[in-house]
């Protein structure tokens, strides 16, 4: 019950508003014939709005936008003339007409069922509207012998009012699509960029997973030297040594499971598609700018260099240079973080700088910050410790995904690393 009166309450709620929009509109008109029968474009709100929106009541629409219309033009007519004499005779027929226009409407709807095509439900509106007018000038001439005279002009103002239409529909569907179009590349960006961080994530977990497999066989060797002991403090030892290494094997299993789901599910976001450097460079440029509210200033990534070089792996070198720009970001604090990316050929490889503005790194962790696990970058506010992974993933990708180098070289400011690439990795496309 309470549901249903919810449900009554805010359609009626809709109705009202709806109604408040038509009649503003009605005051936008064409004097036709007399210059109290006006064609008026609030009759292109009810059609709009059937089309529109899914559960609109367009028959109590219309009769209180019809009255609603017919009290605003007495009301204006007495504010101009400080009377009412005439008026009610002269706009009660408009009543007429929006109470036919959205009984016909509602009938066309229920029938025909054009609602989402476009083109026939205009042509059914233009008939619709032009029926609306006929009764609407029947009730106006009030007995008068009737003329067909007019029909051409009301055919004319139907038609007028049915292009209005189709182009405030048609206007309104572009944008939707232009919306959805824009948020389905922003969702794409963000797709790419998370499988990109995946990318280095599956990397590691391929580091965990031979670590496992060692801590398991460890485990196991030392149950059978222990095995040996026949002293009750050496079986217990055995013993414990043997449910860590069942305990490890299992959750090796559900760790390889874990990654193979993940694997998987990568794979098939990415098949076989590739990337030129501009393409990449483009997502990075556009994410980053959003992804770090921190900042007090979006980061500023450039890239300079041949943008038609063509990659089958983009996620390895999405993940590469996204993890540099973090780290850049990250260096520079609330300094406007700049990074600068220029590629190069050289001989049998592509040579690709990576130069940012941030402080740079100390001479005293030059040999370390390849190293997992190092990390100088303590959050203040909890004190946690960065896991020290990224420039470690870097490297990785770099040296036994990509079969490159990477390095840290002198610079004059700012960190500067330096990343050579086999050109068999990479493809010149025209």
């Amino acid at each position: 019950m309470n549901h249903t009166s919810a449900r009554w309450k805010g359609q009626l709620r809709q109705t009202l508003v709806l109604s408040l929009i038509t009649i503003c509109a009605a005051q936008i008109n064409l004097h036709v014939f007399t210059e109290t029968f006006t064609i008026s474009l609030g009759s292109v709100c009810i059609p709009a709005f059937l089309y529109l929106l899914d559960d609109v009541a367009v028959i109590p629409l219309s009769v209180i936008s019809g009255f609603g219309v017919f009290g605003s033009r007495v009301l204006i007519h007495a504010l101009r003339t400080g009377s009412t004499a005439g008026a009610v005779s002269d706009y009660l027929p408009e009543v007429i007409f929006y109470v036919a226009l959205g009984t016909l409407l509602y009938l066309f709807d229920r029938i025909g069922g054009y609602r989402k095509k476009i083109f026939p439900y205009i042509a059914g509106v233009v008939c619709i509207d032009y029926l609306s007018n006929v009764l609407e000038l029947f009730a106006r001439l009030q007995g008068s012998p009737y003329s067909w005279d007019p029909q051409i002009l009301l055919v004319i103002v139907a038609c007028i009012r049915g292009l209005i239409l189709a182009l405030v529909l048609e206007s309104l569907d572009r944008y939707r699509v232009m919306l959805l179009t824009r948020n389905h590349a922003r969702r794409y960006q963000r797709l790419v960029m998370l499988i990109a961080q995946l990318k280095g994530e599956m990397l590691w977990m391929d580091k965990s997973a031979s670590t496992i497999e060692e801590t398991m066989n460890t485990s196991y060797d030392l149950y059978g030297r222990l095995q040996g002991d026949e002293t009750p403090e050496g079986q217990e030892l055995a013993r414990r040594a043997l449910s860590v290494a069942k305990d490890v094997h299992e959750i090796k299993k559900e760790y390889l499971l874990i990654k193979q789901g993940i694997s998987q599910a990568i794979q098939s976001e990415t098949g076989s598609e590739g990337m030129t450097m501009g393409e990449i460079f483009a997502i990075l440029s556009r994410s980053v700018k959003d992804e770090f509210p921190q900042a007090t200033a979006p980061p500023q990534v450039s890239f300079e260099g041949e943008d038609r070089l063509y990659t089958r792996d983009p996620y390895l070198f999405l993940s590469i240079f996204h993890n540099l720009i973090a780290n850049a970001v990250e260096a520079c604090g609330d300094k406007g973080c700049t990074v600068r990316i220029t590629g190069t050929e050289e001989h049998e490889n592509y040579i690709f700088s990576v130069q940012d503005n941030g402080p740079g790194v100390p001479p005293k962790y030059r040999d370390s910050i390849f190293i997992p696990r190092f990390s100088t970058k303590i959050d203040p506010n909890t004190g946690a410790v960065s896991r020290g992974l990224g420039l470690c993933i870097v490297r990785d990708m770099v040296e036994q995904d990509l079969g490159g180098t990477i390095r840290l070289a002198d610079s004059d400011g700012g960190a500067c690393f330096v990343i050579s690439i086999p050109k068999d990795r990479l493809e010149a496309v025209t």
